[in-house]
């Protein structure tokens, strides 16, 4: 089974041979100018205990909502500003627990360097807190490469993350390439006019370009 994955999509044509994979993404990245990059799942796994932050979340609100998803339940359940300001300083310490014990990855370092390389525009759209998501691209020793960080504490909605992204980046969709995790994110893509690359190896989630692992881009970007 190959590692990376062309998906079928009406503005490609679906590839078959390893080789070939790579040269559609290489051809593709002719007209691309933008990458946009998601953080945890897709850069970086942060193992955060979501259970736990949950539960200690549904304290602060005294409440049972399951809060699935997070970040909207939030915004729906805690409607006083004071409580949901509590609430994300709460998240941002346990996500900076896991942040903190972030080491240098040699490889996603050598990825990032390789965009800026080919004068790459990089952003990262995360609902991880700013500080938090500042501070992993500082341990990972990327964040000297990114043009743009937009985290939850300026937008809360992806898809607005993502436009606000090509709005202050000067960039149209069909320009940039939207690199995460979720199926959110690959539809989101897809209905901006962006191109898309799933990093996850679940069979049910596909965009224009699908990789198991962030890592395995570097390698198709040094096919010459």
């Amino acid at each position: 089974m190959n590692a990376f994955i062309y998906s079928k999509h009406p503005h490609y044509t679906s590839c078959k041979s390893k080789n070939e994979q790579k040269e559609q993404l290489l051809k593709t990245l002719t007209n691309i100018k933008l990458f946009i990059f998601d953080l945890d799942g897709t850069i970086i796994d942060l193992p955060i205990n979501w259970t736990k932050v949950k539960e200690k979340i549904k304290k602060i609100l005294k409440t049972d909502h399951p809060l699935t998803p997070l970040i909207p339940s939030i915004e729906e359940v805690a409607t006083n500003s004071e409580l949901r300001k509590k609430i994300y300083k709460a998240i941002d310490y346990e996500e900076m627990k896991v942040v903190e014990k972030l080491k240098f990855d040699q490889d996603i370092a050598r990825l990032f360097e390789k965009l800026k390389k080919v004068n790459l525009r990089l952003t990262l759209v995360t609902l991880q807190g700013r500080k938090p998501a500042i501070e992993a691209l500082k341990r990972l020793n990327v964040y000297k490469y990114f043009d743009l960080v937009i985290s939850r504490d300026e937008d809360k909605n992806r898809e607005k993350q993502i436009q606000r992204a090509l709005r202050t980046m000067g960039m149209e969709p069909s320009q940039s390439m939207v690199v995460a995790d979720k199926l959110r994110d690959m539809l989101i893509a897809k209905r901006l006019g962006c191109v898309s690359m799933a990093v996850t190896d679940k069979p049910d989630i596909n965009g224009d370009f699908k990789v198991t692992n962030i890592k395995e881009i570097l390698k198709m970007l040094e096919v010459s």
